[in-house]
Formats: structure tokens, sequence, C-alpha cells
């Protein structure tokens, strides 16, 4: 088997480049009147996929830090993406929902995400979309707290 790391590599941090490109420019700029950025879109996602959710769940989900998730939800507030409100179960909590127009947005973007799918796995074969599977569960994998890597020695004097 043929040993592509370097090239692998090199790939990842490209897309990683472009990822980080796109964020810093923002989603969808002309269609509305703010930048949307990674989190904003994440943030969209999930609400399309279950409906309303509580604040601290999707802190939990989404795994940032709290000031950082409100800052989004406001974004997303101001051009009428999402609407939040008091949880009456809780009281002191925040349900978040996607907003009428809110879902009309989403489904725009996911047809769009349908598209840009389309494109990418267009020429590949099921065995290859499950080695990409599994290639991106092992990153996934590597990227928790579980193997997270201490690469410096903190007893080591510099």
């Amino acid at each position: 088997m043929a040993n592509y790391r370097k090239e692998i590599a090199h790939m990842l941090d490209r897309m990683l480049i472009k990822v980080l490109h796109q964020d810093k420019a923002g989603f969808y700029k002309k269609a509305l009147s703010v930048k949307l950025n990674l989190l904003d879109l994440l943030i969209l996602r999930r609400l399309d996929e279950i409906g309303m959710m509580k604040l601290s769940d999707m802190v939990s989900y989404l795994e940032v830090d709290r000031n950082v998730l409100t800052t989004s939800l406001k974004r997303l507030q101001s051009v009428n993406l999402i609407c939040k409100r008091t949880d009456t179960v809780d009281g002191r909590g925040q349900i978040i929902a996607l907003s009428e127009y809110g879902e009309q947005f989403v489904k725009a973007l996911s047809e769009a995400s349908q598209s840009e799918m389309d494109f990418v796995l267009r020429d590949i074969t099921v065995n290859e979309e499950k080695a990409i599977l599994k290639f991106l569960s092992k990153i996934v994998q590597y990227h928790t707290d579980k193997y997270e890597l201490d690469v410096f020695d903190t007893k080591q004097k510099y």
C-alpha cells in the first residue's frame, strides 16, 4: 500500500486554511446584513436537526464557552434567524429555536450543502466513502480529551 501521509497532512492543512479563511471572511454575506461564521452555521444546523434546545445543552453539544455562544446567538437573533425565550420549566434557562425566517434560511443552506456533498462524492465509490468516514472518525476520536497529547514536558526547565 502506498504511503500518502505527507500528502494527506498537506491537504488537511490546506483544508484548515480554507475553512479559517472562509470563517474570517464570513458566510452568506450577500444574503444577510451580518457575516455568519462557522459557529453560527453549526448552531443553525443543530437547531434544524432537533428543533428547540436549551442554551446550556447547546454549550455542551458545541463544546464552546457560554460567552462565545452568546455572542453568536445575539448575531443570529439580530438578523432574525433564531428566537430565544425563557425556559418555562426551569425559569432561569433559555430555550433557542429557529425563527420562521431561520427555517427558510437553513433549508436553503441544506440544499447548498447537499450540492457540495454531491460534488465531493460524485466520483467516489462506496468503499472509498467508507474509508473517508473511517478517516474522519479517527480524526474526531484523536481530538477528544481522551487522546489529548501533552507535547511539552512540564517538568523540563527551559
